[in-house]
């Protein structure tokens, strides 16, 4: 800090509130800066922010490869074989399933024995069979696992690795599933009942409305089956001695609603209440019921007539209508009706019906509504014998009795097997039971009719009696037997092939009925390919066979045991998840990590502590400058454009600056207009008036040109480009005349009119001259120099100068060199000449002719012209402020005369304001008020007030790189210099000659390679981006820029294909510097260096990364032992665990071994950061050793960075330098999404963790973009609304920049190639386009690249929606890429119009309003009119402009559903502010 007196003038100001006022320092003292301040809490805020980014962005990338996908995803390779929902992959799962529970038939071993018919060809069988299967499941644990109905796969393959679908439950019988899943409870005796019950009494009124019973009898003894078959009735009591097991159903069936528990010892499923002694309520002490007896109706059979049981409670039974005719049939069909051991049994009375007598008539159909009341009970048959007497009645389903549990029968006489007999009874008859079935022996069954009365086909699985076997008792035991079945146990006779006679591995998979409620899920296909093992992700229980299908030989099979069973442990086992880790997730991943990198490059200066610097102006220290100079090189712009800029070059003098202040215009031209013009604004200076004792002259002046600036800043350049000349009312503001008028009617209006006559006369000459136009110039041949200074020489410091190099026309045949060569102009140096003759030697120029070349040992040939294009013209104005400043009456006499000066570029289109210099000054100061020789320049953004963002198509504001880039550089002192708006300090001994040696690139005619002088340069000739080439040497010389956030200097538009022509300019001069920096220069190592760590960074992460394997990388390498790393991630597992189970996240809970993974992954990158810290602290280190051995003269390391700044510095350089080479990331994600949307990918990441990744990420991005702004907006208050707004405004630009300059980067390289072979081959000077291109070829060419390209990314995405609308993708991949290419077009959508129509001139309204509709549809240009229209306006610019800001968040939202769109978050986030 400083302290401050103010010494008045006596004069009021215009300009401030102490303008009139002296600013006199009195001393300086160093002030300790707060400890903790709102700036210091921003900066640490951002660091920690960045740490954060640095460990989570990788962590997000390796998570896309690791994470497992959804499920239903898995296996989409291969056909649709849903998984399993529950938990398969847990050491209890896997332990249970590791004992086989299903048994598999053995694998014929013999050709009769296997089928060959599946398949032929020709007529002929091939080799491809097939076989019968018997599968008999035994696992208690189903049940339990909520698996009731399990199905039965078939899966075979011949080598163990490529398996296929041979079967399912299509091919299984008795019934499609495992009716029972145990050896116990899947033995069951089982007996299915006729199709018809015992038809009703004549005219009898059915009595099932009022409930009924049915009851199945089981019973193992002889006598006691005889006594049940041969009476009518039985009572409850006899049912207790006769009966082993009893059960059945009950209440109002055939749909009836009401409820079943009305009926006593009915349960509400309508079943009959039984325990060991009692039966629907009632007990028995004689009773000793043992075994589950069941009741299921058959609504379905199967092929072969087996009965399909279903389970639904008696209510909700079908009945069905049944015929019967009770006429006697003859003698002959009865004697062919008798069924030996039936027929001969007397006794058999007749069954009554249900409940007293059937339920007849049930609305004449089967599905009518039962349980309502008959139609007289009687209906009128058609057809058989005497079809009057046939009636239809109603009749309960066919059902299947089963009973297990029935234990062993006792004593010595039993029956073979138990046997049932199917009573019923009813609430008006309790306790009495009767026959629910009736034998017929002289009348024909019953037979199930449908509505009309005709029979149905059903298929009754009929009883075989056997011959042998005579008698009563053994008839009786036929009629009533119950079958054993092995309910779990299939048997699949496939018709699909199994394959080729040879090696065979059949597997037979038990999965879960849900499975086939699946929507998504279509069925099984004949030969689908299925995943290999384990399969415990898709059956519940699996087991296998293995032989040499058919064949008698048998060798040994790998995973097979000698019995011919696949070995356990091959089939089941931990799952590998299935990941997103293929090849092309793997690239994208690869690029995301590239982009990270050179994100991590733009961010990490913003680490740093910026420099300190001198807060404010203060006229002393101008004292330390030796002047300062503010030079216009003009390119044949208009001489209004350039007066606009000399008008505020003049304007920005500091005030009391205590040196001199030079303005100089560089005309190449060499235009007679521009240097009369130069000497009326002389004129105009010089008749500014200036009083003693109440204005000096250099307060008028001042004030005149502030005031001149305030009028002139805002003009549209259209009214200065007009064609004849400039527009009236843009000549009265640049002519300053409205100036004059403002200052003598406010604050000169006390002065006499006499005194501002000259000053009125040279205003009116200025305003002639910008109305009139000369193309006329001068000698080209010499250098044109005329200097202004004032009168008084000590009154003001201003000084303009107006120089014209020597441009002699070159032989268009030759090579323009940058050394002497034939067709090259050249001048003579003598051995003794001086710097004050050196305009002198320049004025005598000669051109090489080839054949006569001269040879004098006593002179040095110097080239005219090293440079022709922007460099040379700067150097030739340095080297003349250098010649200038050494002229005798020039010196000051102090130290000034050795000190540095200032060199300010200022582009004809720029001008800069009052203020620039009292903001640039103090940043080449210390907070102690020296001269910091460290500072090599300032710059400060452009800024182009007629250009809205909103209508800035082609972003020539380019703010993005300005403001947010050189706002987080700055940090480090690394912003980059600009072709205008940049300041540089400049130093140069006095003693120092006007010329210096140079090695030659080429060779002469001995090959050697020798040195020649040309002219001290002080910028760099060697490109046509001077500004970046100048930058590197300042970073490589150590020294490091400040970055002005203030709208210093107001530029003028340029139209957008200029901008893009600037573009072009731009990126081929990146590409040339890039390879003559890497490839052509002494320094280069420190380049090399910096490029070498970027792709170790790049590479380390790629391999961290990319290392899927569940051990860490250092564990791999040897670096830890593996044990170690064990104790350390234990408790962290654990911990991760409980805190996992604290929040009821269920994520976890199917892969309880992923929370190891993701606490290992997130451990290997702390490692990883930890690593680069250490390794960032060892680079600390060597380079403060490096600083301490050269401030103590041990050794000279100059080259070497003395700081961390200093090599973040060397970053950003090679960032910058090294663009073109990244330059094709923009085309890989466009083509990678192109891809995704014709080649049909899906990638398929966990929704909820993208969703919470991409939050987390953008959350540190726009967290590090907000600190970074609140830092620099407390240290200038000006910047927190211009930053925060341009960054957040320009986001759109930034995205549609990456798009647009795609094509531009490929022509610039190739340009830029052809350039840097000429440069280095042949020693030409590639600052200047070639002359075979002045009329702009190159131009032309990148305006037509950019607009076909963006015209093809908008048909492109209209395309892809196309194509995604006609082929019906089922992923969302291609969905979420066609979102992605869409918004691609519309980030180029008005760069693409601009292009074909925006700088057209349209159709005027009137002459549109003319127009027919048929006209206007065939008029290109009301076609032009429409769509410039429709698309180039604010409106539309607007709405698309914040698309790109509201991306961010809806398609982060949107990642909730396709995560995929958040890897385009994640790309726009890294390119949009990673590219330059």
């Amino acid at each position: 800090s400083a302290d401050f007196t103010y010494t008045s003038s006596g004069v009021e100001s215009v300009d401030s509130e102490t303008d009139g006022k002296t600013l006199i320092l009195q001393n300086r003292r160093r002030r300790c800066l707060p400890v903790c301040s709102g700036q210091r809490l921003c900066h640490c805020w951002y660091v920690c922010q960045f740490l954060l980014f640095l460990l989570i962005f990788p962590l997000w990338v390796k998570w896309l490869l690791v994470n497992p996908m959804p499920r239903k995803y898995w296996h989409e390779d291969y056909g649709a074989f849903p998984l399993l929902a529950g938990d398969f992959d847990s050491e209890a799962a896997i332990r249970e399933q590791m004992k086989p529970k299903i048994h598999v038939s053995p694998i014929p071993q013999s050709s009769s024995q296997c089928n060959y018919s599946c398949s032929a060809w020709r007529g002929y069988r091939t080799e491809e069979m097939n076989f019968r299967v018997s599968l008999t499941l035994n696992d208690s644990a189903l049940t339990k696992a909520h698996a009731h109905t399990v199905y039965p796969v078939l899966l075979a393959s011949a080598d163990f690795q490529d398996w296929w679908v041979v079967g399912d439950r299509r091919f299984a019988h008795p019934r499609p599933f495992w009716s029972e899943h145990t050896a116990e409870s899947g033995a069951v005796f089982a007996r299915t009942s006729p199709s018809c019950t015992r038809p009703p009494k004549a005219q009898a009124m059915p009595l099932g409305l009022s409930g009924a019973y049915v009851l199945a009898c089981v019973t193992w003894n002889p006598m006691s089956l005889q006594t049940l078959a041969t009476k009518d009735e039985v009572s409850d009591e006899q049912l207790a001695e006769l009966c082993n097991g009893v059960g059945g159903v009950c209440g109002w069936s055939c749909g009836s609603s009401h409820p079943p528990e009305n009926l006593p010892g009915c349960n509400a499923q309508g079943r009959i209440e039984v325990t060991k002694t009692s039966l629907a309520g009632r007990s028995f002490s004689q009773a000793n019921f043992e075994g589950q007896v069941t009741m299921k109706q058959c609504p379905e059979v199967d092929e072969t007539g087996e009965c399909l049981t279903k389970e639904d409670s008696f209510p909700n039974w079908k009945c069905h209508n049944c015929k019967y005719n009770p006429n006697e049939i003859e003698e002959d069909s009865f004697r062919r009706l008798q069924i030996p051991g039936i027929g001969g049994i007397p006794g058999f009375a007749g069954i009554p019906g249900i409940g007293g007598g059937g339920i007849p008539g049930i609305g004449g159909g089967a599905d009518a509504d039962a349980g309502a009341g008959g139609i007289d009970g009687l209906f009128p048959g058609s057809g058989g014998e005497d079809a009057e007497s046939s009636f239809i009645y109603a009749s309960l389903p066919r059902f299947q009795v089963s009973v297990r549990g029935l234990g062993q029968p006792v004593g010595d006489s039993f029956l073979s097997q138990p046997t049932v007999v199917i009573l019923e009874s009813s609430e008006q008859t309790p306790g009495k039971w009767q026959h629910l079935y009736k034998t017929y022996v002289k009348t024909r069954p019953p037979e199930p009719v449908d509505a009309a009365g005709d029979p149905i086909d059903q298929a009754e699985a009929e009883e075989e009696f056997d011959d042998e076997q005579i008698g009563p008792t053994i008839g009786d035991f036929t009629r009533y037997r119950m079958h054993f079945q092995e309910q779990n146990r299939l048997t699949l006779d496939p018709t699909w092939c199994f394959g080729k006679q040879g090696p065979l591995y059949l597997v037979a998979c038990a999965v879960n009925g849900s499975m086939y409620r699946d929507q998504d899920f279509k069925g099984f296909v004949a030969g689908q390919k299925a995943a290999p093992p384990p399969f415990n992700d898709r059956c519940l229980e699996v087991s296998g066979r293995c032989a040499h299908a058919c064949l008698v030989d048998q060798p040994p099979m790998s995973n097979c045991s000698s019995d011919g069973t696949i070995l356990q442990s091959t089939l089941v086992g931990p799952v590998q998840w299935e990941t997103n880790d293929s090849m092309a997730v793997r690239i994208l991943c690869y690029m995301l990590i590239l982009c990270f990198s050179l994100k991590v490059v733009l961010l990490c200066p913003g680490i740093f502590s910026g420099y300190a610097h001198y807060r404010r102006y203060d006229p002393d220290l101008t004292s330390y400058l030796r002047c300062i100079n503010v030079c216009i090189p003009s390119w044949g712009e208009k001489k209004s454009i350039t007066l606009r800029s000399l008008i505020g070059a003049v304007a920005c003098m500091p005030k009391a600056c205590e040196c001199r202040f030079h303005v100089t215009l560089v005309d190449d031209h060499h235009r007679e207009e521009m240097r009369q013009l130069l000497q009326i604004l002389t004129r105009i200076i010089e008749a500014i008036p200036g009083f003693d004792g109440k204005f000096t002259t250099e307060e008028n002046v001042r004030q005149f040109f502030h005031n001149w600036v305030e009028g002139t800043k805002r003009i549209d350049i259209s009214k200065l480009r007009s064609e004849e000349d400039v527009e009236k009312d843009a000549a009265e503001y640049l002519s300053g005349r409205l100036t004059l008028e403002t200052l003598r009617e406010n604050t000169w209006s006390w002065m006499d009119r006499r005194h501002l006559q000259p000053l009125e006369t040279a205003v009116q000459q200025l305003h002639q001259a910008l109305r009139n136009t000369s193309d006329e110039v001068f000698d080209l041949h010499t250098d044109a120099v005329q200097d202004w200074e004032p009168k008084d020489r000590n009154a003001l410091a201003l000084r303009v100068h107006y120089l014209a190099r020597s441009r002699p026309e070159e032989d268009e045949r030759t090579v323009k060199s940058q050394h002497v060569a034939p067709g090259i102009y050249y001048y003579k140096v003598p051995q003794t000449a001086e710097n004050s003759q050196w305009l002198h030697v320049r004025s005598k120029i000669k051109e090489m002719v080839y054949g006569l070349e001269e040879q004098d040992s006593f002179e040095q040939f110097v080239p005219i012209h090293t440079s022709r294009g922007l460099p040379g013209a700067l150097n030739f104005a340095a080297n003349y402020m250098y010649f200038s400043a050494a002229r005798p009456q020039n010196l000051y006499g102090d130290d000034r005369d050795v000190s540095p000066y200032l060199f300010s570029i200022c582009d004809p289109y720029h001008q800069y304001q009052p203020d620039f210099f009292h903001t640039t000054i103090p940043l080449f100061f210390d907070r102690s008020g020296d001269l910091n020789d460290e500072v090599g320049f300032t710059q400060c953004p452009l800024y182009f007030h007629e250009l809205a963002d909103e209508l800035d198509y082609l972003d020539g504001n380019n703010a993005q790189f300005f403001r947010f880039h050189s706002m987080i550089q700055n940090c480090c002192g690394g912003v980059s210099a600009w072709d205008t708006n940049s300041t540089r300090l400049l130093h140069r001994e006095d003693q120092t000659m006007m010329w210096t040696y140079e090695r030659k690139r080429v060779r002469e005619a001995d090959r050697k390679r020798t040195a020649h002088l040309v002219e001290r340069r002080s910028f760099p000739e060697t490109c046509k981006v001077e500004h970046i080439a100048s930058s590197v040497n300042q970073v490589l010389k150590g020294q490091h820029s400040r970055f002005i956030n203030r709208r210093l200097s107001y530029g003028m538009s340029r139209s957008g294909t200029e901008a893009l022509a600037s573009m072009q300019r731009t990126a081929e001069g990146y590409v040339l510097f890039w390879l003559q920096s890497f490839f052509g220069r002494r320094q280069a190592f420190m380049l090399w260096l910096s490029l070498i760590f970027f792709v170790f960074f790049v590479v380390w992460l790629c391999i961290l990364v990319g290392n899927i394997s569940q051990g860490m990388l250092v564990v791999e390498m040897g670096v830890l032992q593996k044990n170690t790393i064990d104790e350390i991630l234990e408790p962290m597992v654990d911990l991760f665990r409980n805190f996992v189970n604290m929040v009821g996240s269920n994520y976890f809970g199917n892969k309880p071994s992923l929370i190891k993974i993701y606490v290992t992954t997130a451990v290997e990158f702390a490692v990883w950061l930890g690593g680069l810290s250490i390794c960032l602290l060892a680079l600390f280190l060597v380079t403060e050793c490096f600083k301490a051995f050269t401030a103590c003269g041990l050794c000279s390391c100059f080259s070497v960075p003395n700081e961390m700044r200093h090599w973040a510095r060397l970053l950003i350089r090679m960032h910058q330098t090294s663009h073109w080479v990244w330059g094709w990331l923009p085309a890989f994600w466009i083509g990678f999404n192109y891809w995704n949307v014709f080649a049909d990918q899906t990638y398929h990441f966990n929704c909820f963790g993208m969703f919470l990744f991409i939050v987390i990420l953008q959350v540190l991005n726009w967290g590090m973009i907000v600190s970074a702004s609140m830092r620099s907006s407390l240290a200038a208050a000006m910047e927190t609304n211009e930053v925060i707004f341009l960054s957040m405004d320009n986001v759109w630009r930034s995205t549609q920049s990456t798009y647009v300059t795609l094509p531009l980067h490929i022509y610039s390289f190739i340009k830029a190639t052809e350039d840097y072979m000429r440069y280095h081959l042949y020693g030409a000077d590639v600052t200047f386009e070639p002359p075979s291109e002045m009329s702009g070829h190159r131009t032309q060419t990148t305006i037509c690249l950019v607009k076909y390209w963006t015209l093809f990314l908008i048909i492109g995405a209209v395309g892809a929606w196309v194509h995604y609308a006609f082929t019906m993708r089922d992923g969302e991949g291609a969905l979420a890429s066609c979102i992605v290419v869409t918004l691609i077009a519309l980030d180029v959508l008005h760069p693409c119009t601009y292009l074909f129509v925006g700088q057209t001139k349209h159709m005027s309204d009137q002459k549109a309003k003319q127009l027919t509709w048929s006209q206007a549809c065939f008029s290109t240009s009301w076609w032009s009119r429409a769509i410039s229209r429709m698309v180039l306006n604010q409106t539309l610019a607007s709405m698309i402009k914040w698309i790109g800001p509201a991306c961010f968040v809806a398609l982060t939202l949107l990642s909730l559903v396709m995560p995929y769109m958040g890897v385009n978050v994640a790309f726009m986030m890294l390119l949009g502010t990673s590219t330059y």
